[in-house]
């Protein structure tokens, strides 16, 4: 069965760019973007919602743009496929306390270049591309 999901690029525009990064624990080690699966009958727009608010913790962000890129894997038998959506967000708010979850045990807001070197998987790299992109013709950069 196939599954969707979203997956975000949060960064802020702070001197530089920053962007939020997990640490990943289970199933396999390494760095991602915070992403979920789309629930019931829920638009990406309202997983966004939900990912940034309640399982991210930054209730104070800005949509920017939902991107061309995605990523899918198998688990188990199901294929999952996320779609990546740009936002800002604040590097200045605390995020959730990722020290007391299953799937991951950190975050980082990191500068470009660490993580692009931190990324686990070339769909996501490829994705970051695709965001500064984007994020340059916002930022007027």
């Amino acid at each position: 069965m196939e599954r969707h999901g979203v997956q975000i690029i949060a960064y802020d525009n702070n001197g530089d760019l920053f962007f939020l990064i997990l640490r990943r624990v289970e199933g396999w080690k390494g760095w991602e973007f915070p992403k979920t699966l789309i629930q019931n009958d829920e638009s990406e727009d309202a997983a966004v919602e939900r990912l940034m608010k309640d399982q991210v913790g930054i209730s104070k962000h800005k949509f920017v743009k939902k991107l061309n890129s995605t990523q899918a894997f198998q688990d188990g038998q199901d294929t999952h496929v996320f779609q990546f959506h740009l936002v800002t967000a604040s590097m200045n708010i605390p995020v959730k306390n990722y020290a007391n979850t299953k799937k991951h045990d950190n975050y980082l807001w990191a500068m470009l270049d660490s993580v692009q070197n931190k990324l686990t998987w070339a769909p996501e790299k490829e994705a970051l591309k695709e965001a500064i992109d984007e994020i340059k013709k916002v930022e007027e950069l």
